[in-house]
């Protein structure tokens, strides 16, 4: 089995890498509710994820090409890939899609995921996982994801910067479709452009793709309407799959009606009132 933090000899090795950390939101309110029908959806969703994974990247390395690591535990996971040459795109790519794989997959089933992407040394392996980049992973996580989004660390941002400038024009880059923008500056993952990436899904099944990732989101801005913390993520949630529906989706296909795959902006747009 190919072990990438050890030398051919077998000593340990931190290595320059890419780590995400990913959370699930809601996850321990869902634990203290004992909730045995989330988690069975969970572990449905996260056996097909991890076949998937195998299937096209070798994650246990029997294979022989097996380039990263992957560990979860609860609700966490902690993505870990080396660099394998001085540039960092392929790896990056490679990190795109298996996050955004996993990022629609469980938005689709109602249970939605932030994170957050760094880059500096790591080590992992079958029961250790340190290195300046899952502390790096962890903080942005947990203190600055915030939404249902996949944020990139200021290093991770540079690198990206610089991949975009291998391409003339740079709005031709696959990164200017990867990454997006936030309002507050952030870099996140644009994980529904899964739908597109080394896919040629036909018009219908992009529709009902993301028909499926819209009903979850409706359904819980009517749940926490009176519930602003969480109302607020899944507000989040609507704003970006609308953005996609009309950046990425809006002419590329004729035909499509977009109040079909769109969210009602009255449902998450909150604005001042009168109390009567």
């Amino acid at each position: 089995m190919k072990e990438i933090y050890k030398s051919v000899k077998g000593q340990q090795l931190f290595r320059m890498s890419f780590c995400a950390y990913l959370d699930i939101l809601g996850f321990s309110q869902k634990i203290m509710r004992n909730d045995l029908g989330y988690f069975n959806k969970y572990l449905r969703v996260l056996k097909k994820e991890l076949a998937h994974i195998e299937s096209n990247h070798d994650l246990s390395g029997k294979q022989g090409f097996k380039s990263f690591e992957l560990k979860i535990f609860t609700d966490n996971f902690v993505f870990g890939h080396p660099w394998f040459d001085q540039f960092g795109e392929v790896e990056l790519g490679d990190i795109f899609e298996v996050l955004s794989h996993i990022q629609f997959s469980f938005a689709k089933s109602d249970i939605f995921i932030r994170g957050a992407i760094s880059m500096s040394n790591l080590y992992m392996d079958n029961h250790v996982v340190l290195g300046p980049a899952l502390v790096e992973a962890y903080k942005m996580e947990s203190e600055s994801a915030v939404n249902p989004r996949v944020i990139l660390s200021a290093d991770v941002v540079e690198m990206v910067k610089k991949h975009i400038n291998y391409y003339s024009p740079s709005g031709s880059s696959p990164q200017n479709k990867l990454f997006l923008v936030d309002i507050d500056g952030v870099y996140f993952i644009n994980y529904l452009f899964i739908l597109f990436y080394d896919r040629g899904y036909p018009k219908k099944k992009i529709i009902r793709e993301l028909q499926a990732h819209r009903k979850p989101i409706i359904d819980n801005l009517k749940l926490y309407r009176t519930n602003f913390r969480l109302f607020e993520k899944y507000a989040w949630s609507a704003a970006y799959h609308n953005y996609f529906c009309d950046h990425f989706v809006q002419g590329r296909f004729t035909g499509i009606v977009m109040e079909k795959i769109r969210i009602d902006g009255d449902l998450y747009q909150k604005s001042i009132s009168r109390i009567v």
